[in-house]
């Protein structure tokens, strides 16, 4: 058997990139990403913390109709309004970050 018969088709095939660099983005499509959604923030004291028990609110600096902003690893990439979607909580993406700046902050 030849070199290339032992290996693996994957391992034997290149990737060329095109002009535009489409074969390098289309490789990177699919790694997965950690989405969040931020309600909001809050700084309070540890004390305060290790009172909290079930049933303890935690209120929030946001109006409870504000915009919420959606995370990828922790950039924001765009920001949306809560909505209730059969029974569940759901975001509804109202704007989103240009691809060029969600490319560069994800980088």
């Amino acid at each position: 058997m030849s070199e290339d018969e032992q290996q693996p088709p994957e391992a034997t095939q290149e990737t060329t990139a095109a002009p535009d660099g489409s074969a390098n983005l289309e490789a990177i499509m699919h790694i997965p990403l950690e989405v969040s959604v931020e309600l909001g923030r809050v700084n309070i004291p540890l004390h305060e913390v290790v009172r909290m028990g079930r049933g303890t609110v935690l209120k929030l600096h946001k109006e409870a109709n504000a915009m919420v902003e959606v995370l990828a690893n922790g950039t924001v990439f765009a920001r949306g309004e809560v909505v209730k979607a059969d029974g569940k909580l759901g975001v509804r993406i109202t704007s989103v970050v240009a691809p060029s700046e969600r490319i560069r902050a994800l980088a």
